[in-house]
């Protein structure tokens, strides 16, 4: 099976990629810039400014069977300044996507998000109503029906991923791994709730919907709803650590609380779990797979 991945230097591009390689299937990353993560053969550096045109003369050649868009402007300061580039990033590459997925009659997944939703409920359907507070959420949101408009059988997904991203900038993940294991001080909000899912266990999860043929919206995420502190001091104690400098902190007292974002995040999984008949990980098998992720990778090292 061949697959091939726009945007494999990111935090999910390039598990998705390892993952799939692991597997022995043909794998390509379509990307802006190289990355030491994998096997540089694997990575092929486009000008996204002729998306359409570099994919097609690839595809033309190797067509894949499967399609999958990680590419986001997710930092909601920049989406926020700069609405076009926000637009141009989260709407423009889906729909150009989509379109090449048509044309190569390849399965398209497009990942989404789950920043729709600011209010009193712990979990969302993925038909339950959304709030648009940012240029983030509003781009997101524009993206998911272009790209149905355009290819019906596409397959989005409302996620919350985590995991390591293995660079010079790290992922949320790896930021409270590593403070907590300096013992650095540091505040958690308590009331900013999300449904997280290893990037590991999401790739193996889109194979499944691949298999199925799946297509509309799905959530896929872990099963249980956790906010940030609880997740930090959970984090803690799945690799023996200490957890007495982690602090409390309202996201309405933090710093940068100008910038409007949904606080209540969580997702319902009972229809990927329904139509897959599968039981999506809970925040436990969330962090033992992440903690056996960095076992492996310190007995490689």
């Amino acid at each position: 099976m061949k697959i091939a991945i726009i945007g494999g230097t990111g935090l999910l591009g390039k598990s998705l990629v390892n993952n799939y390689l692991s597997k022995g299937f043909e794998v390509k990353s379509f990307s802006r810039s190289h990355t030491e993560c994998y096997d540089a053969k694997y990575n092929h550096i486009i000008n996204f400014a002729k998306l359409e045109e570099e994919l097609s003369k690839e595809f033309s050649i190797w067509k894949p069977n499967i399609l999958v868009n990680t590419i986001a402007l997710v930092n909601l300061k920049k989406c926020e300044d700069n609405y076009e580039l926000a637009y141009s990033i989260n709407v423009d590459i889906a729909k150009k996507l989509s379109l090449i997925s048509i044309k190569f009659d390849s399965y398209f997944i497009h990942i989404s998000t789950d920043h729709f939703y600011n209010d009193l409920k712990i979990k969302h359907k993925e038909d339950d109503e959304v709030l648009l507070l940012n240029n983030y959420s509003v781009t997101k949101r524009q993206a998911e029906k272009e790209v149905l408009v355009i290819n019906k059988e596409s397959l989005i997904v409302r996620t919350n991923i985590i995991g390591f991203r293995m660079s010079k900038v790290d992922s949320f993940f790896e930021w409270l791994l590593k403070a907590i294991t300096k013992k650095e001080k540091i505040q958690l909000f308590s009331n900013f709730y999300t449904s997280p899912i290893s990037v590991y266990e999401l790739g193996n999860i889109l194979l499944k919907c691949y298999k199925r043929d799946l297509c509309g919206i799905y959530n896929i995420s872990s099963s249980e709803v956790i906010d940030k502190l609880s997740f930090g001091i959970k984090t803690a104690n799945k690799f023996g650590l200490d957890s007495n400098n982690i602090s409390s902190v309202k996201i309405e007292n933090f710093s940068q609380n100008e910038l409007k974002r949904a606080l209540t995040l969580g997702l319902d999984i009972s229809k990927i779990e329904n139509i897959l008949n599968i039981k999506m990980p809970t925040i436990d098998d969330t962090l033992e797979t992440l903690f056996k992720e960095y076992k492996d990778k310190n007995e490689q090292q």
